[in-house]
């Protein structure tokens, strides 16, 4: 049983354009959308305002528009919005209210923050469509970018525009991406299409030729996602494409680096649903991100059921990741970033100033070694030191139930 989902990166070129895609009652609430903004009505100051640089047509990546996008996936189908460090495009159905509490109290803080910059939108929507979730989704996205530039201490005046590795977008060569597809048959065709592979299911993306980093996922593919768990998955697949994209993409960090800052990113999102695959060696655990203390302490006080770090630093493989793994993962960078989180970022600064390979990603194994040096030296933890304090802090700081 998978919950999510595939994650590749690849540099493949494109193929020629298939006939556009027919519309479906699927696509009603963004072909009955208005076309102009009715919250901005396209007036430049109320964009600016709002941090939205504009609206589709525009370019998207390696030389191809949102134009020629709608071209194979349906003209009018898609909502699309730029802001200072995004393009987004947006293709859901309506979505209503979520029915939990503190999932209503969470969307109602966001709205607050968003009337702020922008006045005129509803304080109280009814339902979830096309213009108030793309607005929701450009503040939020944008708000991830902060909290991440924030976190690694750097900020847009840190990058002098030449990529890579040092390209404008903390390294990369243009604004990064997310796709939102109510139908896994339309992601299917953009991956097809624009980045000549076969995929259904959620997945990230490197533009090669301008160096950008996509994130697409089709609500369709998400099984048990409402409104929230939807959003969780966006940042966590967004909070990836910064993490990977930052001083460039030629490498990858350790897997349980990259997965747990990923989740940190995403934590504070009140999601039913854990961003993580199920392997089907595992019982279907409480999937909210907010359960996973509890999971890791219950693992973490007895000898041989949690993850050592040697073991962590095996991992290789994202699709070999369960529950656990992420859990741990997670658990892992949680550690780090409450001991010293200037430290924490300053070892992935120092993981991602690693030189390039010519036509090839570093390898592994150099990664790796540098992790460990830089654990030893920022944190005085080697790997029986770090599996020994990171538990004695996880059974004093997470909660029984």
């Amino acid at each position: 049983m998978k919950k999510t989902l595939a994650l590749l990166f690849a540099t493949l070129g494109l193929v020629a354009f298939a006939p556009a895609q027919k519309t479906t009652k699927d696509d009603e609430d963004v072909l009955k959308a208005k076309k102009i903004d009715p919250y901005t009505k396209a007036d430049p100051a109320l964009m600016k305002q709002a941090g939205i640089v504009g609206y589709g047509p525009f370019p998207w990546a390696d030389y191809r528009t949102t134009d020629d996008l709608e071209a194979v996936l349906g003209k009018g189908r898609f909502l699309w919005i730029e802001t200072e460090h995004f393009k987004i495009g947006y293709n859901l159905k309506t979505r209503p209210w979520p029915e939990e509490n503190e999932k209503r109290r969470y969307l109602k803080k966001e709205i607050k923050e968003v009337r702020k910059k922008l006045p005129k939108f509803p304080s109280k929507p009814k339902k979830f469509g096309p213009w108030v979730q793309i607005h929701l989704y450009a503040w939020r996205l944008e708000n991830l970018y902060r909290d991440f530039q924030k976190f690694m201490g750097v900020t847009d005046a840190d990058f002098n525009g030449a990529p890579p590795t040092n390209g404008k977008y903390l390294g990369m060569g243009d604004k990064y991406l997310v796709l939102m597809f109510e139908k896994r048959s339309d992601l299917a065709r953009y991956f097809d299409r624009f980045c000549n592979t076969k995929a259904d299911v959620a997945m990230r993306w490197y533009h090669l030729k301008t160096h950008q980093l996509v994130a697409a996922c089709a609500a369709e593919g998400l099984e048990g996602f409402d409104l929230t768990a939807i959003h969780s998955h966006i940042i966590y697949s967004a909070a990836h494409n910064l993490i990977s994209g930052f001083r460039g993409f030629h490498l990858a960090l350790p897997l349980w680096l990259d997965e747990g800052l990923a989740h940190h990113f995403a934590v504070d999102i009140p999601s039913s649903v854990a961003n993580v695959s199920l392997l089907n060696t595992e019982a279907i655990p409480e999937l909210k991100i907010n359960a996973w203390p509890v999971r890791v302490r219950k693992r973490a006080q007895h000898e041989g059921v949690f993850f050592t770090f040697d073991q962590m630093c095996e991992w290789k493989d994202f699709t070999k990741m369960g529950y656990h793994h992420h859990a741990q993962a997670w658990s892992r960078v949680d550690y780090l970033a409450k001991h010293d989180a200037e430290k924490l970022a300053f070892m992935v600064r120092k993981i991602k100033e690693i030189p390039p390979v010519a036509n090839s990603m570093v390898p592994h194994k150099t990664i790796e070694t540098a992790a460990r040096r830089l654990l030893i030296e920022l944190f005085e933890l080697d790997a029986e030191s770090y599996d020994k304090a990171w538990r004695a802090w996880v059974l004093k700081t997470y909660p029984k139930k």
